[in-house]
């Protein structure tokens, strides 16, 4: 949304602080501070000032659940969140303290509700990294199992696909060990192996809900198999949306899933990201050493392809 007036950058900057200020932390104020004319304070301090929507990864440990934040999102598009050191600090005592609430994403349900319990640096940091200088914020929620996304701010508009008509799933679900799976490597014979997920999801993309399937095999695919000829991938993700004559897909994704070859995927949720009506599609990675990988899909004429995919470190710098 543009502004109506454009306040002059030392005005924006005491604006921010005086809100930072009015946070009732003493012990962080001295860290909010930067010098007259830091540009890079002053970008951070005016999108904050924006309470932009941010959408966040669940990260869970035995320390409990922790939310961090990944990107910002709405009618200016889904885009990375990235903050300085003080900008993160910021954050956190602004917007990420105790008692605040948060919405959840469950496949494109938007209707629950998440609580901060703890702010990353409400006292004692949560936690620490070593060497980091830039640490990404992950406040402690109470947040149920099973839910992976959260957003702070609005809650953007559930697209309205209508409902799948009785036994449509049933039937389009008969057609993948079938049809589809064998043509990406997947014989029929083998399908009881795999380990299936469904999920109905409306995403606007046409007039009845997307279905988002995962066929998972658990079985590790040492480093050492050849891969040509291909062999039989363990890990096969079919999206599928209404066409003429049904159901049909509109997005494969399939792996060994070892070392070598791309990561599993797990499905996050759906939201519209950038307020077009269409819900984006959003999976992570099954890989430990990048939890807060998130990637996703948008959908373009009849497909859904590849839009972006956000990295994530708790440590940037």
């Amino acid at each position: 949304m543009p502004l109506l007036f454009r306040p002059h950058r030392k005005t924006r900057h005491l604006s921010v602080l005086l809100l930072l200020l009015a946070g009732g932390c003493d012990r962080m104020q001295s860290a909010l501070k930067a010098p007259e004319g830091d540009p890079v304070w002053q970008g951070d301090s005016t999108l904050l000032a924006s309470k932009p929507n941010i959408l966040f990864r669940v990260n869970r440990s035995a320390k409990g659940a922790q939310v961090i934040p990944i990107a910002t999102f709405g009618d200016k598009g889904f885009r990375q969140l990235v903050l300085s050191d003080r900008g993160w600090r910021a954050l956190d005592l602004v917007s990420l303290k105790s008692g605040t609430s948060l919405t959840t994403v469950r496949g494109s349900d938007l209707t629950g509700n998440a609580t901060i319990q703890r702010g990353m640096w409400e006292g004692a940091a949560l936690d620490t990294l070593a060497g980091c200088r830039v640490l990404v914020p992950g406040p402690r929620a109470s947040i149920l199992d099973g839910v992976e996304l959260a957003i702070l701010g609005e809650r953007p508009a559930r697209p309205n696909s209508g409902a799948l008509p009785d036994g449509v799933l049933a039937r389009t679900l008969e057609t993948i060990p079938t049809l589809i799976a064998p043509t990406n490597g997947v014989p029929l014979s083998t399908i009881p192996r795999y380990r299936r997920q469904v999920f109905v999801v409306p995403t606007g993309a046409t007039n009845q809900p997307t279905i988002v399937v995962i066929y998972d095999d658990p079985e590790i695919v040492s480093d050492t198999v050849p891969l040509y000829p291909p062999p039989r991938p363990r890990h096969f993700v079919v999206v599928l949306d209404k066409g003429i004559y049904g159901f049909k897909p509109s997005h494969t994704y399939t792996t060994l899933g070892n070392s070598k070859t791309p990561p599993r995927r797990e499905f996050l949720g759906a939201i519209d990201t950038d307020g077009d009506g269409k819900a984006e599609l959003l999976f992570g990675i099954r890989d430990p050493r990048y939890p807060l990988v998130t990637m996703g899909l948008r959908f373009q004429v009849d497909s859904w392809v590849d839009a972006f995919t956000y990295e994530r470190q708790r440590c940037h710098g």
